[in-house]
């Protein structure tokens, strides 16, 4: 019984190892006047075509494309997720979003509007 857990525990975490190698950050929180905090999120964990149902920003933008967190994935890997974003993708600073969106590319900042 004992090998039979462990096993499930080591192919847990592989899947979501394996989901976390292809992830990227995305908007954990979007206010009316834009982003206010990025989060990672593991391959699965954001669908970038549909937004949270009730979520303020897309309620105020219907004519933007918003995406939305995946509860059921977030669930499911809560655990390790966490562990993840504490301690290996923690949110990004707006130097490191300047880094990786240069002035211009995005209009990506947080805590300001997002750009058209």
């Amino acid at each position: 019984m004992g090998k039979i857990l462990g096993g499930l525990i080591l192919v847990y975490a592989l899947i979501y190892s394996g989901l976390s190698i292809f992830g990227r950050y995305q908007p954990m929180s979007v206010g009316t006047f834009g982003v206010k905090e990025f989060a990672w999120a593991p391959f699965g964990f954001y669908d970038t075509d549909h937004a949270w149902e009730g979520s303020s920003y897309a309620v105020h933008h219907p004519t933007e494309k918003t995406g939305g967190w995946q509860r059921i994935m977030m669930w499911t890997f809560v655990p390790l997720w966490s562990l993840d974003c504490e301690f290996i993708h923690k949110e990004p600073t707006q130097a490191e979003i300047e880094k990786r969106f240069p002035s211009g590319s995005s209009g990506i900042s947080i805590g300001e509007p997002m750009s058209n």
